[in-house]
């Protein structure tokens, strides 16, 4: 388990790691960041260590190794800048005792990085009683994990039986009790909202017609409803949707149950949701105030039912149906069938007014557009000697490019290894009395703010290094790919699925119809 290449404390270059989960049954004022910081600093102080970087999870679950800190953590030991790994316990690196182990003693000894865990004794440098004892913390941290997700769900499905309501926010049309929690109340100011919407289906109006004229007289949709910030860049953000008046209209809380229950995450160690069956739904009748009577609840779910029968009919798809795309609002184009031809459009400008795309194009038109496309671009490089040509070109730009990049980042690298630097001297003279603590924080503010901002900067680099690598890759790749398919469709006089699957990757139409044609290569 020793790891190679030993290097001496003062020319380590330290990756500190602090991470809290209350999730995990983390208590607050143990293992808190600033405690953690706190007892990896005098540690380090002790022995000696002066170069080192902080990376931190506040608020990020041990379950799993998705946390932008300890993955920054992963690419600065990829990029040689981290050759020592240091943590308050092994619980701080993860609570899944396989992948802990595999990033301890497989990850870590394979990179040349020294792991210390303080408190568990645990050096990779030295032969310690910790070291031994490794595998057996990971499987009871593990442990302590699973029991703490057993509890919160078997406590939370509890609170769900005896009626409290436990999720963020209330359903559309109620708000949270202030003074009971876990109660519905009726929410006055959108409650109308609810009756009308059923009022107009019972009418004969359908989920698209209610959505254009709740739109039309600028009545705040639920997401505005709740300020929900995450979508007010959304074309949609004041939009109703016809699947969101839908959702409505089949939602029985409106009726005085309350349903929970319906979804649940795969385990401790994996937080991707499912839906549970019906069966497994908890259901509570009269447990707030309906807003909708039931005789006309069930009225509309069978004018949902009969219209959806209705319309049930699987219609013939066209080969390029999943491709068309509106240029203007990137919205998926809808189809509509006449007597006797297929037409495109653009749903957004249709029902909402939206986009300035009016074009009703018929589909045996776009078709044709297609196809004159891909010949022109077979013709084009047929010529062998001109793909080489692009291929070179299109190499060269985004070679310079990522050059650029490259010294761009070693540039960035060195100042932040000065803040770095810079810090720990600070710090080093405050543990020396040589300036106060007011001090120490007050300079060390301002070096961390600048750190920050270079890390952000850092982190951008990389994600643009990456891309043109990527690129780079898959332009060599391409270029062999456009020399088969030139050979293979050289006589190419219609489209099939065979041409659809290796040539074409989204087809977008803008107002003045024009077509702009994304293909699955580069070149």
């Amino acid at each position: 388990m020793l790891a190679f290449h030993k290097i001496d404390n003062k020319n380590a270059q330290v990756g500190i790691y602090l991470r809290i989960s209350l999730e995990d049954g983390d208590k607050q004022e143990s293992n808190s960041i600033d405690n953690q910081r706190k007892l990896i600093y005098e540690y380090l102080h002790k022995n000696n260590f002066v170069n080192m970087v902080e990376f931190i999870d506040d608020g990020a679950t041990g379950t799993n190794f998705n946390r932008k800190g300890f993955k920054d953590l992963l690419q600065n030991i990829e990029n040689r800048n981290i050759n020592t790994v240091i943590t308050k316990d092994v619980s701080r690196i993860g609570r899944n005792y396989v992948k802990t182990g595999y990033y301890i003693e497989d990850y870590f000894v394979n990179k040349g990085v020294r792991y210390i865990s303080i408190l568990d004794d645990i050096d990779t440098y030295n032969e310690v009683i910790g070291n031994d004892l490794l595998p057996f913390r990971a499987i009871l941290n593990d442990m302590y994990s699973k029991d703490i997700s057993l509890k919160q769900k078997a406590s939370l499905k509890e609170r769900k039986r005896r009626g409290r309501y436990i999720s963020c926010y209330a359903p559309y049309g109620y708000k949270k009790n202030k003074d009971t929690i876990g109660k519905l109340d009726i929410d006055e100011e959108v409650a109308p909202i609810i009756r009308r919407i059923f009022k107009l289906c019972l009418e004969g109006c359908g989920t698209t017609s209610i959505a254009k004229i709740l739109t039309e007289e600028n009545i705040p949709t639920p997401a505005m409803h709740l300020n929900m910030n995450s979508d007010k860049s959304s074309l949609f953000y004041t939009v109703w949707k016809s699947n969101t008046i839908r959702k409505i209209l089949r939602n029985e809380t409106y009726l005085g149950y309350m349903i929970q229950n319906k979804e649940t995450t795969i385990s401790h160690k994996n937080s991707k949701r499912v839906y549970l069956d019906k069966n497994d739904y908890i259901v509570i009748p009269n447990h707030h105030e309906p807003i909708i009577y039931k005789q006309d609840f069930e009225k509309v779910q069978k004018i949902l039912d009969s219209k959806k029968k209705k319309t049930s009919r699987k219609r013939e798809s066209t080969l390029l149906h999943d491709l068309l795309y509106c240029e203007e609002c990137n919205k998926r184009l809808a189809r509509k069938n006449s007597e006797d031809q297929i037409y495109y459009f653009c749903p957004t400008r249709a029902n909402f007014h939206l986009c300035c795309n009016n074009n009703y194009l018929p589909y045996i038109n776009i078709e044709n557009e297609v196809l004159k496309y891909l010949k022109d671009f077979l013709k084009r490089y047929s010529n062998k000697n001109l793909l080489r040509q692009t291929y070179i070109s299109e190499y060269s730009k985004n070679k310079t490019k990522l050059d650029e990049y490259n010294v761009t980042l070693a540039n960035y690298s060195k100042e932040l290894l000065k803040i770095n630097n810079k810090l720990d001297t600070l710090y080093n003279d405050k543990l020396n009395n040589i300036i106060s603590v007011d001090m120490y924080k007050k300079y060390s503010l301002t070096l961390k703010d600048e750190q920050r901002h270079l890390e952000n900067k850092i982190n951008i680099l990389k994600t643009n290094i990456k891309n043109e690598k990527d690129f780079l890759q898959s332009l060599n790749e391409d270029k062999s790919k456009v020399n088969k398919l030139i050979d293979k469709f050289c006589n190419l006089q219609s489209i099939n699925e065979d041409v659809i699957n290796e040539f074409i990757e989204k087809i977008s139409i803008d107002k003045n119809r024009d077509f702009h044609i994304k293909l699955k290569f580069n070149i």
